[in-house]
């Protein structure tokens, strides 16, 4: 059994962050260039990859849409023999319309795909972080002779959103196991230089930061960390940092993740896409790379320019600021809960309406685009209702204006609380590097 502790992903996020720029890739309108540091040109250290037709590749979250798209990426590079795990598996009768779930009818279907381009597809059910379900798989298929892995990619994941105010020490092994537990299982299994390759599926939101994903940042910060410690010993490994994807996984659902790329130049990547900008990636000796579509400086600035604020409030007398801020506020904050905007009083607390954590820094980025200045994701707490934070609105707009006002009405964002120590460290990472 693997002990995953604090500790693990402290090492991990410790090792990682310092280093994140040294082999960052982005893909920037349809090509890779690097981040901060280098463009990751220059002579390429080995051919794109091709499969070997005698030889086997293991994909661990091998099932899930993902995975089935990387055991058709890996088909279309050669593979003729694939292992497609996962915890659950296919169950018995599956492709039997009459008992399958759409769900399972659409991994045969997938599965039947591949087959009819002559590959040999093989599924199990196992826990990627038990080393002896593992080492149980890997027995079976000495003792039936079959061709040797020579390749493995590590999909297993879940994703939970929750900050780091509200983390509770089970959903957070649940998030982190797979990643984790499930990389150093592989890693032992097999040691540098026994794989043609190993790609650990890992997100860029460990760079980036992506507000609820604390947990899930620290796991895919260890698939870093664990790419960099086997490429010093010369080994073909290599962390992909992924944005979202499109229609699929926190892209499907998750608006604040898709909000957030968009807030550091970035959106979902496409399967074709991230094909393309794999390919590129297998030429180059790197050990972790961050795929990410990203704007090019003219749509940026263009952006930048579309979201200055609309209201001139330097123009305004203090009466009529203050009016324009609570609708301001009022419409953002109904429009982040549902409701209609007649339903929000002035008075009643943002928590008693329903927000949370999650929402609150939802309606910070709106809030700043409507203001025009920086603000606190805490300060919705700090003043948690319609009219008490459009009055701190009305002081950081024009605080000359407001020579009565408390001393912490204008010193509020820079208080360093602990919660906005929190909140910032989520953030931080993205501001830090674009």
């Amino acid at each position: 059994m693997v002990r995953i502790s604090s500790a693990d992903c402290a090492a991990a996020l410790s090792e990682i962050l310092p280093a994140t720029a040294k082999s960052t890739v982005l893909l920037r309108d349809g090509l890779l260039t690097a981040a901060v540091v280098a463009p990751l040109t220059g002579t390429t250290a080995r051919q794109p990859l091709r499969c070997r037709p005698d030889a086997a590749y293991l994909v661990t979250g091998g099932l899930g849409d993902l995975g089935l798209m990387t055991a058709n990426w890996l088909a279309d590079r050669g593979a003729r023999h694939l292992i497609l795990v996962g915890r659950s598996g296919l169950p018995p009768g599956a492709g039997d319309n009459d008992v399958a779930d759409p769900a399972t009818r659409r991994r045969v279907a997938a599965i039947a795909a591949l087959e009819r381009r002559g590959v040999t597809v093989h599924t199990a059910a196992i826990d990627v972080g038990s080393a002896d379900d593992v080492q149980a798989l890997l027995a079976r298929r000495e003792a039936d002779h079959a061709a040797p892995i020579r390749g493995v990619v590590h999909g297993a994941g879940l994703a939970e959103g929750q900050l780091l105010t509200d983390l509770e020490p089970d959903r957070v092994r649940r998030t982190v196991w797979p990643k984790i537990a499930g990389a150093q299982v592989l890693h032992n299994a097999f040691p540098a230089g026994r794989l043609d390759f190993l790609y650990l599926i890992a997100s860029a939101g460990t760079v980036f930061g992506v507000p609820g994903q604390a947990a899930y940042a620290g796991g895919n910060a260890y698939l870093d960390a664990l790419a960099r410690a086997r490429h010093r010993q010369g080994d073909n490994t290599v962390s992909l940092d992924w944005v979202a994807w499109e229609g699929l996984g926190l892209g499907k659902d998750a608006q604040l993740v898709v909000s957030e790329l968009e807030r550091v130049g970035s959106r979902p990547i496409n399967p074709a896409e991230a094909s393309a900008a794999w390919e590129f990636v297998t030429r180059y000796d790197v050990a972790q790379v961050l795929m990410a579509p990203m704007q090019t400086a003219a749509a940026a600035a263009q952006d930048e320019q579309a979201a200055l604020p609309a209201m001139d409030w330097s123009a305004l007398t203090p009466e009529e600021m203050q009016a324009e801020l609570r609708s301001g506020v009022r419409a953002i904050v109904a429009g982040e809960l549902r409701i209609p905007e007649d339903q929000i009083e002035l008075d009643r607390p943002f928590a008693e309406m329903g927000l949370n954590s999650v929402m609150a820094i939802s309606i910070r980025r709106r809030l700043e685009q409507f203001v025009g200045v920086e603000l606190s994701a805490t300060m919705l707490f700090n003043h948690p209702t319609i009219e008490s934070f459009s009055s701190y609105l009305a002081v950081r707009l024009a605080p000359e204006q407001a020579a009565g006002a408390d001393d912490h009405d204008v010193d509020d964002d820079t208080a360093g609380s602990l919660l906005d120590s929190l909140f910032d460290t989520v953030e931080s990472t993205a501001e830090g590097i674009l």
